[in-house]
């Protein structure tokens, strides 16, 4: 039973590893463009099931030696580690051909790149960390895997077969879709929740957009980050235009005549004014939730460079905001994603809502199948693991209420 256990608990513990990869001497990998191929549908669980059926053949195969932690390996190299590490590409299909079985060759390099890039790790070549940890993974953990995020799929399947319009965003592969008539019409990258503070699993409806918004400050952040900061700063407010309240819709207070060492700084109520350097950007998308989650725009636009992108409070940051704001508003009042940005550059706040709410669905799949490629994601959350010991499907389980952008 704990043999069992442990194995089952694999990918969380490689999940709490991080995708680093070596301090290297070359440049940054941009992510690839999110998947055109629609996550939840008829033909994604057919797939699915496909690759289930796959994944447990390839199980009962007799299994390559692991690679031994903290190894490095990339082209050029030779030995046994190579050898093991091409039978382990070539039992999940990244390794094809042959070749001299103890060297780490071109075809082996590309291989390793394959099996980063469905894996959702920066595609260097090399074996080292993320990826050995990643290439060690037991079959039969991928087996459940595969079982529990077929089971998502189907849950979710019945309620947006229905909705003609709809967005997904999956909070393991850091991206957004936006379907309409059964194909993907929009796309974007996305920063979703840390570990500490998950996106939720989801589904609402996108009812406005809101043109150069306020943030307010939830008083967990402000406690934990923002006064800390004004401690170190005294400018600092001023810097960010942040304004100090005395209460929700309070008179504003001179940050001056405050004491920020004493315990009644925990009493004020913040809010960041409007602009490219708020923490909620140019845009937000009004999508009324039990959570307080929602999508919206981020100045800290580098970030999307990134492949893993879990770095904020619980809310949806979005690259293509635009781009899905114009999808969004199609058909309704003949705004656009242009329009938008005409009030955005002309200084002008404002609340544009829907005639036609946009259903969207805050997913978690950490395993698809993307034109017969089977993907697999870190299992940031903690949810697989979670449901692998107890057998629950942590899909529906209600998340901590998270109000921070």
């Amino acid at each position: 039973m704990q043999s069992l256990l442990r194995r089952l608990m694999f990918l969380s513990v490689v999940a709490l590893t991080g995708l680093s990869t070596p301090a290297l001497s070359r440049e940054r990998v941009p992510p690839p463009e999110p998947s055109r191929t629609v996550w939840v549908s008829n033909e994604a669980v057919a797939e699915m099931t496909r690759a289930l059926e796959l994944y447990r053949r390839l199980a009962q195969q007799p299994q390559p030696a692991e690679l031994p932690n903290k190894t490095t390996l990339r082209y050029g190299d030779t030995g046994q580690a190579v050898a093991d590490l091409r039978a382990r590409l070539t039992l999940l299909g990244d390794l094809r051909g042959r070749g001299d079985p103890y060297a780490f060759d071109e075809t082996v390099e590309a291989a390793v790149k394959r099996f980063q890039l469905r894996n959702g790790v920066e595609p260097t070549g090399i074996v080292y960390g993320i990826t050995q940890r990643l290439l060690n993974v037991p079959l039969d953990v991928r087996v459940r895997q595969l079982e529990l995020n077929l089971q998502r799929m189907q849950e979710l399947l019945p309620r947006i077969s229905t909705q003609q319009r709809f967005i997904l965003m999956n909070a393991a592969s850091f991206e957004l879709q936006g379907v309409q008539g059964g194909a993907v019409a929009v796309t974007s990258r996305t920063i979703a929740g840390k570990r500490a503070t998950p996106t939720p699993v989801v589904s609402a409806q996108v009812q406005a957009l809101n043109t150069l918004p306020y943030w307010h400050v939830p008083g967990t952040i402000a406690k934990a980050a923002l006064i800390p900061m004004i401690r170190k700063d005294p400018g600092y407010l001023y810097k960010e235009r942040i304004r100090v309240f005395s209460s929700f819709g309070g008179d504003e207070v001179d940050p001056g005549s405050v004491n920020w060492w004493g315990p009644e700084a925990e009493r004020y109520v913040f809010r960041q004014d409007p602009g490219p350097q708020n923490a909620l950007g140019v845009l937000r998308f009004d999508m009324p939730n039990k959570h307080i989650v929602y999508m919206h725009d981020t100045p800290m636009k580098n970030l999307f460079d990134y492949f893993e992108r879990a770095v904020s409070a619980g809310c949806v940051r979005l690259q293509n905001f635009y781009g899905v704001a114009d999808w969004v508003m199609a058909g309704q009042d003949g705004l656009s994603g242009a329009a938008l940005k005409g009030r955005v550059a002309a200084g002008q706040q404002s609340t544009v809502k829907l005639k036609q709410p946009v259903p969207v669905h805050f997913v978690y799949l950490t395993a698809w199948v993307d034109n017969g490629v089977v993907h697999f994601r870190n299992d940031l959350y903690n949810r697989d693991a979670s449901a692998f010991v107890s057998g629950e499907d942590v899909s529906a389980r209600p998340m901590g209420v998270s109000v921070a952008p």
